[in-house]
């Protein structure tokens, strides 16, 4: 049995050695050490000194022990392997915002996903976007290499979903979506229905039955159709009724960490555009998102997200993975893979809400994380005013090394009673890794 297992640990195309002696043994120790894994599928090595001590120490051995130091040589490598083969995750400790870029794109609720085609794909909530028709949401295209200077054009004016504030959802509510995903040659968008002043919740915009629907021809035609949404949402209620999906890269290919090359995930707050109070996490398999079925989710409801027992079917079960009453608006994380780190962007109205207080500031609330589930840790709340900037997004496009952080830009609109801010933006963003002293920034210029 055990000298099964030594047999199993060498390269793959190798032939089980006899175990005869503690001579054949050092031999079999040597090339544990430095052979093809088959369970990693690629050459390992040690150092000659480490093989070296392999082979003297089995000589002396007895022929049992000989065997287990051979499994233990193994079981080492393939653990630094491992380890080496995941980046090293260092802690956000700062973020800078720099100057925005407007750009000529009316409308809200921006989140661009990287396509394989290069290009980043948005929907537009209540404004043309990069068209002219203003509706509820329309679905655009946006191109270029520069985050200063991109250009773009509405691919979809989603006519089914209704003009601008028609209030053509369930109970008198207007569609609005949520997050956009770019996965394997197809892009899928959250929607659900919105009512702009709720009296039942302190006058917040809630939101409730979330759907996804998906294209696969870059947003020029969708499924499922809105009536089929709007009878027989994937989410009933409230409690998954804003569903970002995490960004992994271009096309989802930063996705090889924490099960994502097998999971797509996405976070939701408790039902809000504006002041939500927390945030679940849900996640179904990457083979099944496009069956569009609720019965394929499942939402983490605590413990190591890596396990399948730590998730259940029962959305209401979930796990909060941030909880900050009144500082949830709708948002999405983003994964930054040259940290190997989490983004979300929190955001809310510190007087008021959306539709009354003082609109024209928000705040926004960084968080970072190891892992999709947690813990998640706020490090920083920065003024938008008088931008009053909501639903920020960290795209995943633009990124790029600076120092011992991070460059990224965010996606995001602003104040919808201003139009020079009630536009598509893009903010540049530092993310530090340093241990040093956070700056202060108590508000965000004017353009």
């Amino acid at each position: 049995m055990t000298e099964r297992l030594v047999g199993r640990m060498v390269e793959e195309e190798d032939e089980t050695p006899e175990v005869e002696s503690p001579g054949t043994l050092a031999a079999v120790a040597s090339r544990v050490v430095c052979q093809r894994d088959p369970m990693l599928g690629v050459r390992v090595r040690r150092s000659s000194s480490a093989m070296s001590s392999a082979r003297e120490i089995c000589k002396t051995l007895p022929k049992y022990l000989a065997v287990v130091i051979a499994g233990l040589f193994a079981q080492s490598v393939r653990a630094e392997h491992q380890t080496s083969t995941r980046k090293d995750s260092v802690p956000i400790v700062d973020v800078q915002m720099g100057t925005p870029t407007y750009f000529e794109a009316g409308g809200d609720s921006w989140d661009p996903t990287w396509a394989q085609d290069d290009a980043l794909y948005a929907a537009v909530n209540d404004g043309a976007g990069f068209g002219t028709l203003k509706r509820n949401i329309g679905f655009n295209r946006i191109s270029g290499n520069d985050p200063r200077t991109l250009t773009g054009q509405l691919q979809n004016v989603m006519d089914e979903y209704g003009e601008m504030n028609a209030p053509n959802a369930t109970d008198g509510r207007n569609w609005k979506s949520g997050g956009s995903l770019a996965i394997d040659g197809t892009l899928y968008m959250s929607i659900g229905m919105d009512r702009y002043v709720d009296t039942g919740y302190g006058g917040r915009q809630t939101r409730i039955n979330s759907s996804i629907i998906k294209s696969s021809d870059h947003g020029l035609n969708w499924s499922r159709p809105m009536k089929e949404n709007r009878d027989r949402p994937m989410f009933p209620g409230m409690r998954f009724a804003t569903p970002f999906f995490i960004h992994f890269g271009r096309e989802y290919a930063a996705a090889t960490v924490d099960k994502a090359e097998r999971y797509v995930y996405a976070i939701s707050n408790n039902g809000f555009w504006d002041n939500g109070d927390d945030y679940i996490l849900g996640r179904v398999a990457r083979s099944k998102i496009g069956a569009l079925n609720a019965a394929d989710w499942r939402f983490y409801k605590g413990g190591d997200g890596m396990q399948d027992s730590s998730w259940t079917s029962e959305m209401n079960n979930a796990a909060l993975i941030i909880n900050a009453p009144g500082q949830c608006g709708e948002a999405g994380a983003t994964y930054l893979p040259a940290l190997n780190r989490y983004v979300l962007v929190s955001w809310y109205y510190p007087i008021g809400n959306g539709h009354a207080g003082k609109i024209d500031a928000t705040e926004f609330a960084f968080y970072e994380s190891p892992k999709p589930w947690g813990p998640w840790t706020r490090i920083k709340v920065i003024l938008s005013q008088p931008q009053g900037w909501y639903i920020p997004r960290v795209v995943a496009k633009f990124q790029s090394r600076t120092g011992q952080g991070l460059q990224a830009f965010i996606a995001v609109a602003g104040d919808w009673t201003n139009p020079i801010f009630y536009r598509y933006s893009m903010v540049p963003v530092t993310f530090v890794t340093a241990a040093a002293e956070p700056t202060s920034q108590p508000r965000l210029g004017a353009p």
